[in-house]
């Protein structure tokens, strides 16, 4: 035997690796039972440390995003004996890159949620699957180190298993973080059509697991009846009728004309899903009710220049306090004007589109919305 034969064959020293690993999984571990998940608003104020260390978050994601699509192309070079002899070490190490990633990547998510606003059916889905699948590739590290010393074929085939599967289980996760930042239909809207059913369905079929469910509207009826002609009345109690939604072709302004606008430019950062400084324009409800700075001067019926809304996305694009923020999508001259006009006539949500005169200069702006 040939002394390089001789060295393929002597077993590798493992120490320094799982030295790291070890530390990896403590360090893990011990930062989930300090800062354990949240799926609801934040019941404290966090700190300023916490809140810098979460914003890190965006940046740390994609550490572990190049490190593992690399590993599964690693990972199909060393599934020949061969292959393994010859990049097993370089998989390694991007498995252990990878994996340290996905944990600080986590933990920064942890504390950025702790700022308040990211709660609903996306954020739950992103972060369950976020910590399954950082839990699967650091149990995916224990296997290839073992595998590895003890030159297992068949831990090393459970170990691919196993990493593609939490792999694609980050990727799920990623998706939905994705719908946080961007919007639902930001993968799928200009999906090929053939895939873009399939896509949908089973986004939603996911989201179902995490929704809770909407209750029917109710209307409470109470009901008079007089037993003798002189008799004082006697109330029945109220009788709760379930009635189906308005007819769709009932138009209201607010609903489908102004709400809209927020779905389409305010609230991938103001809604159920994600809801920045407290703040929510998804329901003519939360839109009133205003965030934790302009509360209930939020929208003031009537009085648009004294609406915070109204204000920001008026101000000069250049104005610290303008929103959308650079680089999103901005609202139009024509949409400011239209919710000024909303506002000014009352902020109502039970004006109807039909009979309403809408100024001359609005209707096309009207009419483009309604026609979606």
């Amino acid at each position: 035997m040939s002394p390089s034969e001789r060295d393929l064959e002597a077993p590798k020293s493992f120490t320094a690796v799982w030295t790291a690993t070890v530390l990896l999984l403590l360090g893990f571990v011990l930062a989930l039972l300090i800062f354990p998940p949240l799926y609801e608003t934040p019941k404290s104020d966090a700190s300023n440390l916490m809140i810098f260390i979460g914003r890190f978050h965006p940046i740390l994601l994609h550490l572990p995003v190049g490190a593992l699509i690399f590993l599964v192309l690693l990972e199909v070079l060393c599934s020949t004996r061969r292959g393994e002899e010859k990049y097993g070490d370089a998989a390694l190490l991007a498995l252990l890159v990878g994996a340290a990633g996905s944990v600080m990547a986590v933990i920064a998510g942890i504390l950025l949620s702790r700022e308040g606003g990211y709660v609903g059916p996306n954020f739950s889905l992103h972060q369950t699957m976020g910590l399954i699948g950082t839990c699967g590739v650091l149990l995916s590290l224990v296997l290839r180190i073992t595998a590895m010393g003890r030159r297992s074929t068949e831990l090393l085939q459970a170990y691919r298993a196993l990493f593609l599967l939490s792999f694609g289980v980050l990727s799920l996760g990623a998706h939905f973080g994705g719908n946080m930042s961007h919007g639902n239909k930001f993968l799928t809207e200009h999906a090929p059509e053939p895939i873009k059913s399939q896509m949908i369905g089973m986004e939603k079929w996911m989201l179902s697991f995490v929704t809770p469910p909407k209750p029917e509207p109710e209307v409470v009826v109470i009901l008079e009846v007089k037993l003798e002609p002189k008799a004082d009345p006697v109330l029945i109690p109220p009788v709760v009728v379930r009635v189906p939604a308005p007819a769709g072709d009932e138009k209201l302004v607010f609903q489908h004309l102004i709400l809209p606008i927020f779905d389409a430019k305010c609230n991938k950062c103001h809604s159920e899903e994600k809801s920045k400084g407290e703040l929510r324009l998804d329901t003519y409800e939360m839109a009133m009710k205003g965030g934790e700075n302009a509360g209930d001067k939020n929208i003031i019926p009537g009085k648009p220049d004294d609406s915070v809304t109204f204000q920001v996305i008026s101000a000069p694009e250049d104005d610290s306090d303008h929103m959308p923020p650079e680089g999103k999508d901005q609202l139009t001259p024509p949409e400011t004007a239209l919710i000024k006009w909303w506002i000014q006539q009352g902020a109502s949500a039970s004006q109807k589109v039909g009979g309403t005169q809408f100024p001359a200069e609005l209707q096309v702006t009207v009419d483009a919305i309604l026609k979606g």
